[in-house]
């Protein structure tokens, strides 16, 4: 009697561990790099977001610091999409503080970053580098 009793308790933790897990969002997909001497207007790789989930695309810079200027403040960053025989529209921008910038959930399309401005400024003389990149989409 006792046996079948932790059996079924076992099997109901079983289950309910199964349903648990079932409600965490995982990203589709996403990609780990650095950047190395970045100046305004140098962009990421490009990633395709098949829509699949409802994960928000997210990119996190940690490790930050510039070369000709005296200390990092910001980077400013943009989530592009592509387009086909015409510019490719900024869908969002975010100064980042070598933290994470919440692009929010996207729609089927290809897409990358680019970095605009280093430090509030065009980044004249001044280089990027960021030891560590996470792109989650």
């Amino acid at each position: 009697m006792r046996t079948s009793r932790n059996a079924a308790v076992v099997a109901t933790m079983t289950v309910a561990v199964g349903l648990l897990g079932m409600g965490v969002a995982h990203a589709e997909g996403g990609f780990d790099s650095s950047i190395g001497g970045w100046f305004p207007g140098k962009e990421s790789r490009h990633w395709h977001d098949l829509n699949h989930d409802a994960a928000r695309t997210t990119v996190r810079f940690s490790g930050c610091k510039v070369d000709g200027a005296s200390r990092f403040i910001s980077a400013t960053i943009q989530l592009k999409k592509e387009r086909r025989a015409l510019p490719d529209p900024v869908i969002a921008r975010d100064n980042n503080t070598c933290e994470t910038s919440n692009f929010g959930r996207q729609g089927e399309n290809w897409y990358y970053f680019n970095l605009s401005r280093i430090n509030g400024g065009d980044g004249s003389g001044i280089r990027l580098g960021v030891e560590k990149v996470n792109v989650r989409y």
